[in-house]
Parts: structure tokens; sequence; C-alpha cells
């Protein structure tokens, strides 16, 4: 097994109580145990490994009796209520999931999961490994680092130090001291009285620290002064409270803590236990055998169900070794293309498939057209988005026939599968038919053709950034060594460390409870003072590109077409966004001067031009559509900026003299509003008290009844319901609405509130990208990519101007709307010129 790289540290007791209060209370097995935490746990579990599977680390939990903590100051975590008995029934099993997943499990008497990770993560930067915290309580906050993040699956964030500063106001270093301060009411860690969020990160952006603070103290008001010392034992009880020890002693070291591939067999024999029907484990499933026929196939007038046997991939689209084909359960043929032909391109013929998109460009490839073909996929995933993601056949067979099926079985059994899945599926879809059959099943056409068109690429330039970029990186190493006076692992925190602060004598910035830091604030903050500063901040970035963007996109490009064929998930955003995999082109770097040169590697060829059109603000437009607020419409259609009108109103100010910050603050909230964020989150983002981002939100709903009417319909609607829906009545259904947990409760609020704006949007550019297919028939433009707003094509550059026209009407007239949609397009011989 290769050396690691990467630790991963699952913070396991905040992860299975947020397991708990995610799914209702009410799921239980047939014996009588109760799963909801269980399950919660392994869907988490799954989506944060579902990706890059780690090779080390470990699900750390907090052993049972008393810490250290508890023993020093018997009011810590006192408040918290005992665990409830049903999730108390669960948590042997939750050992026997984790293990099943291969990772190890540490927990140490005494001592909280928070010390033993705080260990575990020194441990592990101290051998050079990047580590991720997989936890949302604010208390990792203080372990962030240059080597060191911290991932918050709830929140769907990563948070560096940069983003750390943004949400807590201070440095991580500062984390504890803010704590210290301020107080953890659910921790029981006192604070010190009258101290709130916005006055700790004032007294510790002046004076730093605790220990600054008290050191200053005759600087301070009368009041403030003799507060603090009163309590000054309280306030460094607290910050020792606060304080994760990351010297805790453990028997397990980082090198412990290897992670084997995962067991299928395993995993399937648990799900199996705990009844999780939807979660065999593709490893260990098998479906009934299903012979083929040997007579040959004859079209008797039903549903055909078809399943390919695909070989490999070119320019896009996979070749057919052979199709498989099924008109009643139990009974399949085995067929060349050419002898299927005329069926599959008989409008008349009634055919199914999983994931037609895949059947239609393979077929296409050879010069067959695939013509009135349905998709168990497609409608899997309108029947429920939320259900089965990404909506593969076996999940979708174990979901809705419980049956088990390998990712890999046999495409005889997959043609008998989706046979019998089609009825049931078309029967659930009932009034979404309309729009699988407009929208979502023409759109994966339109994917297809996208897919295969690809995108051209310039890879001798990538391989020249490449070079580049990599000869730059060695040449800056080179020198950083050279100003140290010595070789060494400039990836080791403690070695550069001793280099900066030990042998050159640079002043020291902020301290980790391990030593020095050496983030990028760090770097910045000491460039001016020596060259490697800067150095060390250039040499980091390179690294990045390098090895996330130009070795990537290079490996990505197609060797017999010279582009790149990213594949687009349509079954996957649960809001109806679509998103790129394979490569992931929405995320390429825009920032740097650098990163903008990736995007000029996509590139058009002789005689075309990339083409780039971009809504603006789609969002804010469809809820002001959605709630009929006269001041939001009013704003949009006089094409006024509506951050500048939103904190105009809220601060009470003329439209022009709003400040650059005022402005901030009304965007802040506007898109706040969008995603149902409340005060809590609001007043961190914005790093002001909870009452004041209140004030804030109690303005905006006076200045915008309609929203606030709007919302509260909705929700009440959601609750009744058990479901939303977007403009175009795309449904997501919402089970935690009627959750006995208030989280869960509040969690399904700012769903439902969301939902409908998003996934409208999202409606409405699929809806644009069918009418643009439409109007290029017969052209020679293509449309090439889908990136969150914007759309890309490569043009002739005699069509420029009569595409640039027909994208700018589909774009902005996709669905008549009581406020108009803004388009922005560029052109140029690159996608980033055109951007």
């Amino acid at each position: 097994m290769a050396k690691p790289d990467r630790l991963v540290l699952v913070d396991g007791t905040w992860l299975i109580f947020r397991a708990y209060f995610a799914l209702p209370s009410n799921l239980v097995t047939s014996t009588g145990l109760h799963t909801n935490a269980l399950l919660g746990f392994q869907n988490m579990f799954k989506k944060l490994f579902s990706g890059r599977r780690p090779t080390a680390g470990a699900v750390v939990f907090d052993a049972p009796g008393p810490t250290h903590r508890e023993v020093k100051f018997a009011a810590y975590k006192a408040e918290r209520p005992p665990m409830a008995a049903d999730l108390r029934e669960q948590m042997p099993w939750v050992d026997t999931l984790v293990t099943a997943h291969g990772f190890p499990i540490v927990r140490l008497p005494g001592w909280e999961a928070d010390d033993v990770i705080g260990t575990l993560a020194r441990e592990g930067a101290e051998a050079g490994l990047d580590v991720v915290i997989v936890a949302g309580d604010k208390d990792f906050a203080q372990l962030v680092d240059d080597r060191v993040r911290m991932f918050d699956p709830m929140r769907d964030v990563t948070f560096d130090a940069v983003l750390v500063g943004k949400k807590w106001g201070v440095r991580p270093d500062q984390v504890v001291d803010l704590l210290a301060l301020m107080g953890d009411a659910i921790d029981g860690i006192p604070g010190v009285a009258g101290i709130g969020q916005k006055g700790a990160t004032t007294l510790l952006e002046k004076y730093g620290s605790v220990d600054g603070i008290y050191a200053k103290l005759d600087e301070l008001p009368a009041r403030q002064r003799a507060n603090l010392e009163e309590h000054r034992a309280t306030a460094y009880l607290s910050r020792e409270l606060a304080t994760i020890d990351r010297h805790a002693p453990l028997s397990v070291h980082v090198g412990d803590l290897t992670i084997p591939p995962p067991n299928p067999p395993a995993l399937e024999a648990l799900f199996r236990e705990l009844e999780f029907h939807s979660m065999l484990a593709d490893g260990g499933a098998s479906a009934t055998v299903v012979p083929v026929s040997a007579e040959p196939f004859v079209y008797q007038g039903g549903v055909v169900a078809i399943a390919a046997a695909f070989g490999a991939s070119v320019g896009g689209a996979r070749s057919i070794d052979a199709l498989y084909v099924c008109e009643a359960a139990g009974t399949v043929h085995k067929a060349t293309v050419a002898e299927l032909a005329p069926l599959l391109s008989d409008p008349a013929a009634r055919k199914v498939t999983h994931e037609v998109k895949a059947l239609w460009k393979a077929l296409h490839a050879v010069g067959v057209p695939l013509v009135g073909c349905d998709d168990t996929m497609l409608a899997s995933f309108l029947v429920d988005p939320t259900r089965c993601i990404p909506h593969r056949l076996d999940q979708v067979a174990r979901e809705y026939l419980q049956e088990p099926l390998a990712g890999d079985a046999p495409p005889e059994a997959r043609a008998d599968l989706t046979c019998r899945l089609w009825p049931v599926l078309s029967e659930r879809l009932g009034d979404l038919e309309d729009h699988y059959r407009t929208v979502e099943l023409p759109l994966a056409r339109v994917l297809g053709e996208m897919e295969l068109a690809g995108i051209g690429v310039d890879a001798p330039d990538l391989g020249r950034m490449g070079v580049e970029f990599t000869g730059r990186k060695e040449a800056l190493e080179a020198r950083i060594h050279a100003l140290a006076g010595h070789p060494f692992n400039i990836g080791s925190p403690a070695q550069l460390g001793t280099v900066l602060f030990e042998e050159l004598k640079l002043p020291v910035i902020k301290k980790t409870k391990t030593g020095w830091s050496t983030d990028a604030e760090v770097l910045e903050a000491l460039a001016p003072k020596h060259e490697i500063a800067q150095l060390l901040l250039e040499q980091r970035m390179l690294s990045k590109l390098i090895s996330t963007y130009t070795e990537v996109l290079q490996r990505a490009v197609d060797p017999t077409t010279g582009r790149i064929h990213a594949t687009f998930q349509q079954t996957v955003g649960v809001s109806g966004r679509l998103i790129s995999t394979d490569p992931d082109l929405q995320r390429t770097p825009v920032r740097t001067p650098e990163g903008k040169r990736i995007r000029h590697a996509f590139v058009a060829p002789p005689g075309h031009r990339i083409l780039s059109a971009d809504w603006s603000q789609v969002e804010l437009r469809v809820m002001a559509h959605q709630c009929g607020d006269p001041g939001l419409i009013e704003a949009f259609q006089t094409n006024m900026d509506v951050h500048r009108r939103t904190a105009s109103q809220l601060f009470h100010v003329a439209f022009d003299d709003v400040t650059p910050a005022q402005r901030n603050v009304g965007k802040t909230i506007n898109f706040a509003t969008i995603y149902g964020q409340g005060a809590t989150a609001l007043a961190q983002i914005l790093g002001i008290p909870r009452k004041e981002a209140q004030a804030h939100i109690a303005a905006f709903f006076e200045t915008y009844a309609g929203v606030r009417t709007w919302l509260d319909t909705t929700i009440a609607q959601a609750t009744e319901r058990g479901y939303v829906t977007t403009l175009l009545g795309r449904r997501r259904q919402l089970p935690e609405l009627s959750s006995q947990s208030p989280m869960e409760r509040q969690a399904g609020e700012r769903i439902a509130a969301n939902t409908p704006i998003q996934g409208s949007a999202a409606d409405l550019c699929k809806l644009a990208m069918l009418e643009i297919q439409r109007q290029l028939v017969g052209k020679r433009a293509r449309m090439l990519l889908q990136v969150h707003d914007e759309l890309v094509f490569e043009v002739p550059d005699d069509e420029v101007a009569e595409v640039t026209q027909l994208v700018r009407t589909a774009m902005e007239h996709p669905w008549p709307l009581s406020v108009p949609l803004v388009v922005n397009i560029g052109v140029g011989g690159t996608w980033g010129e055109a951007h």
C-alpha cells in the first residue's frame, strides 16, 4: 500500500448525535431495534467517503465515564440531557458499522474525543500529512493550521485559517481565548459574564490573547476593567476547559491508523441484519440468474427493456459489444446492434433503459438513432431525488424491488430488472410525467451531445504550464533551501517553523499548541520582512495548481479527439442542478493570474470562437417572482442594484450614500434569505452579535414583507403536503418537517425555503438549454458546458452574431417571469477570454 499523504479523523460522537436527529425515530427493524441513528450515520459516512477513500484515519468516540475536565470542573457539560434510550440501544452497533467500513476506532478513558483527535492531528501534521478533521464543533477550529483543516459535513464547508477568521472573527490560535471570554453554554464553559462574541473578538483583535488583555487592563473602560478583574479566575478556567490537549497518552499512533480497502461482504451482511435494504453493498450482491434465450428476439408490441454490454470508451462514448433485451420479465434475448436497429429507431416501439444518455451516445457513435426510449434512472430521480443517489440501477432495484444487484451485474440481469422496474416507476411518476417527458428526458440527449462534443484543449499548453509551474516550484524550493542554509522538508510545519523562527530569527506572528504557525496568514505577514516568506507562498500556490489542475486536466484529454469529454450528472444534485465530473470543470480556477491561465487552455478550433453566457443573480430574481414582493420586483424591473437597495433600507440611508461595507451586509442578507439562514448563522457570517443579526433580518422582512409571507406560506404548505415544488412542478419530499426533533424540522424548513428557488433556477437553465439546442439545429455551433449559471459554446466565426442573439433570447425568456433575467455574454478565442 502506498504511503498515505492524508489523515482523516472523524469525530464519531458528534456524527452519531447529528445522525440521530437527522432521521425520524420510528425507524425500527422487525426485531424492534431502533435504527434511525445507525441509518443516518451510514448515510453520512457513505457521503463523506464516496469520492476519495482515505488510506489513513480513524473514527474517534468519547469514552464512557468522567473526563479530566469534569473532574476539574463539575459543571462542565453537566446541563446536557442524558442520552435517549433509543439512541443508547444503537450505540453498540455503531462500532460494528464503523469496523465493517474498515476504519480504526479510538477511545481513551478519561479523555474526550477532542483530545484524541487533537493528539492524532498533531502527530499527522508532524509526519508531513494533510489532516482533515470531520466535525462541526467550533472547538476544533483551534487545531486548524497550514496542515490541518476542519470539514463540517452538515454545512459542506472546509475550514482553513481564513474561513475560521471569517466565521468566528479570530485566528485559529485565538479560538480558546475567544471561548475563555464568551464561554460556551452547550459545554458549560462559563466565560466572562457580560462578554459576547463581538466584545470578545474586539478585545482579541486589539490585545491578541487573554494574557494580553489582562496585561493591559488599565487601558480598558472602568466597568469593563472591573468585570474582567472580577472574573479573571473564571476566564483562565474557561480557557483551560476549552483547550484541546494535543498530548493525550494514546497507545495508538498515526502509523497504526491504516484503513484497508472496503469489505463489501461484511457491509452487506450487516445491512441485511439492520434491514437497510436500499444499501446492500455492491460487492456481495448478486442478482437472480436470468437465462439468455437462444431464440432470436421478436418484438411483441410491449415495452422492451434494453441493457448494453459496453466496451471501451472513445471520444466520450463507449462501444457496444452486444445488446440484451427483455419484453417479459424472466426472458432475455441477446442481439447485435444491427439486428435491433429497426426497433431502436422506431418511435412507435416502446423501449426503456437505465441511463438513456449512455445508450444514446453509444448508438449515435455508430450511426444508429435511438428514438422513443424511456429511462428508469431519470424516473427514479423525479419520483424522489433524495433516495438512491446517484440512482444507479443497483440502488434503484434495491429500493423499489427489494432485490440485490451488483454494480457490475451481467447485462441480462440488468435488462430483466429494468423491465420489472419500469412499471413501478412509471406509475409513481404520476403528475410528474409531463416534466419527465418535456424536460428531463429530452435534456438527457442534449447532455449526451455536449459530452460527445467535449471542449477543445490546448494540451501542449497545459503541458508547458505544468513544466513551467514545476520548474518554478523547484527553483523556488532551491532558493528557499539556500536562504535557510540547508535542505529541509518544506511541507513539514515543524521543520519550517524551526527554519523561520529559530534559525532566521523571524518574529513569531502566532502560535499553535504544537508550536509556531506557518499558515498563509503568517507567511503574508512575514513577506515584507524576509524574502523566504514570499517564496513559500508562491511555492504553495504552484504546488496546488500542479496537483489539482494541470496534471488532472492533461490526463482527462481524450487521445483520439484532443478534447476533454466531461460527464454531466443529471441525477446527483438533489436541487436539480447539473454536476460536472471526470473531470469537474465547474471548479476551474479564476482568481490568480496563474489560475486564470488554466481557463485559457480551453480553446476554440481555427475559425471558431468560445461564447460564454452567464445569468446575473438568477436565484434572487426567481425569489422575487415567487414571492411577488413589489420592492424586489421594482428593483429588478428598473435594473437597480438590489444589494444596495436592501442596504439602503436596512441602514436608513440614501441609496447613493450606501457604503461598500453596508452593501456587503445587504448582499449577505439577500442571499441568506435564499438559503434559509437564521440569526445565528448570519451573525457568524457577518461577525456581529446575534441580536444585531436578528434586527437586520427583522428589518429585511419589514422592507420586503412579500418575502416573509411567501416563506411562511411555502413552509406551511410543505409541512401539510410533505414536499415542495419548483416552478415547473418538480417535487422534493421533506420528511424532516414531520420530525419530532426541532433541529430536524428547522433543517427541513430551510430546505423548503431554498428548493423552490434553487430548484426553479435549475429548471430554467434546463429549459434554456433545450430551446437553444432546438435553435442550433442546422448550425455548426455547439453547446459544450454548463457551469453553475453559465453556458459555454463553440461557435464558427460567421455564426457568432446569430448565436449570441438566440442564446440571449433563450436565456432571458425560458419561462414567463415577473422580473427580467439578465444575461452577460462574452466571446473569445479561449474560455478565459470569453469569461
